[in-house]
């Protein structure tokens, strides 16, 4: 699977997480959060790491500029979701948020940089895809420690 693959099969894994949000008992909903936010970050690193230096020779650069503000927002909201994990209220509503977001992000970007990064050699990305999502996933880990220093127990 090349890398641009990768990342749509994330969108719709996340698409598919925020779906079973929405489905589940409340006692499940903490433990989505944590999925959600690992599944996040990860796709996070490797647009930020990998993807995003070589799509701004393809894409206008603004755009690009954009999506790394909204993976900030998303970092953000992640952040406020783990702290807000067992406070209903709270969760719902950044659940809802941050879905709003990814949504967005995701139309966009698939609509204005993966088709067209579709033509750059995946030679450009310094790694072959599998090795991208094997570093990432160690990035994600170490990440997924930082947001949740900051959530309650």
């Amino acid at each position: 699977m090349n890398l641009i693959d990768v990342l749509i099969q994330q969108h719709r894994d996340a698409e598919a997480l925020f779906e079973a949000y929405r489905n589940a008992p409340d006692e499940e909903k903490p433990e989505l959060c944590v999925r959600l936010a690992e599944a996040l970050t990860m796709h996070s690193t490797i647009e930020e790491r990998w993807v995003y230096p070589v799509a701004r020779s393809v894409v206008d650069g603004s755009r690009i500029d954009f999506a790394v503000e909204e993976h900030g927002e998303m970092t953000q909201l992640l952040a406020e979701l783990l702290r807000a994990r067992r406070d209903v209220p709270r969760r719902e509503a950044t659940v809802r948020e941050l879905e709003a977001v990814v949504a967005n992000h995701m139309a966009e970007e698939e609509r204005e940089v993966l088709p067209r990064l579709r033509q750059v050699d995946a030679g450009a990305f310094g790694l072959s895809s599998s090795e991208i999502v094997r570093s990432a996933s160690d990035a994600r880990r170490e990440a997924m420690r930082q947001l949740d220093a900051s959530a309650p127990r």
